[in-house]
């Protein structure tokens, strides 16, 4: 089976200003190259993946490696401006000319109004999004989470994944979070909502990223998605190289998102690993 790795980044810092990452991260703080992608997946095996925005609203991020000719490289997600819908329409067309061009994602973190994901304004431009059949990543967090049931309800012919199950406090009991898993039932119970398994290593320590951990560290939160979403709405991807804050590398991680579905049929197994990315990116060329 050719996995998919449904979510990776590269970086150039001389090209683009990025917001992050910055010189608090010495880590990542340096060129993220196409060549050093290229070992991490062959550390792996893994023959195919997904890029995902950095940059709010910078299409020429997007265009920047979608004409990389990366032989990896099978979907791009895009920074676009959701709350200018003029200025959306001319990006999504000029990006729509690339087969590539999958989806869109806004980093919320970087907005200051909380409720940024429902406003009208921003409903309105996920509206344009989901007319031309193209997806959102979802980068939500425990505090904004539940915001993802509304918007799907708003705007149901949007797909939606929630990358990196909502970051999750993951080295604890879901106790100290409990509300985590109630809106993570609300996001599943709306048809148009994915989920990524994804960027974990990264959240058992998220201020030194020195604390230990195993598959038992992630298993709990693991198995409530497979359970919430079930296999059919679920899909892994590295994070890479955001992994790399614990020292961890690509090869590591990988073994890590299989040893959590290894209990599966071997049908369920490829479709979180290759499957449901093409279906729910509509990955072209690519059979499932």
């Amino acid at each position: 089976m050719d996995e998919i790795d449904a979510h990776f980044h590269v970086w150039e810092l001389s090209r683009f200003s990025y917001p992050w990452p910055d010189s608090t991260v010495p880590k990542l703080f340096k060129d993220i190259s196409f060549s050093d992608l290229t070992l991490e997946l062959e550390s792996a095996g893994v023959k195919h993946a997904v890029f995902v925005q950095v940059i709010n609203n910078c299409i020429e991020e997007a265009e920047w490696v979608l004409k990389s000719g990366h032989p990896a490289l099978r979907g791009v997600v895009a920074g676009v401006c959701l709350t200018d819908h003029k200025v959306l329409s001319v990006q999504m067309e000029r990006l729509c000319h690339y087969d590539k061009f999958v989806g869109v994602r806004h980093i919320i973190d970087l907005e200051s109004d909380p409720d940024w994901l429902i406003r009208d304004d921003v409903i309105e431009g996920l509206k344009i999004v989901a007319a031309l059949d193209k997806t959102l990543d979802i980068s939500s967090r425990p505090h904004n989470l539940h915001l993802v049931s509304q918007v799907a309800k708003q705007v149901p012919d949007l797909k939606i994944v929630i990358d990196h199950i909502a970051k999750p406090y993951v080295s604890k009991s879901l106790d100290v979070c409990p509300k985590w898993k109630k809106d993570m039932e609300d996001a599943a119970a709306c048809p148009n909502v994915w989920c990524k398994i994804s960027g974990l290593v990264t959240e058992v320590d998220p201020i030194n990223h020195s604390a230990p951990w195993s598959s038992e560290t992630f298993r709990e939160h693991v198995n409530i998605v497979l359970e919430l979403f079930g296999v059919e709405r679920c899909m892994i991807g590295s994070d890479w190289p955001v992994l790399k804050l614990t020292d961890a590398n690509y090869k590591e991680v990988n073994v890590l998102h299989k040893s959590f579905i290894a209990h599966l049929s071997e049908s369920e197994q490829k479709s979180l690993l290759r499957s449901n990315a093409i279906k729910f990116y509509k990955l072209k060329g690519m059979p499932n």
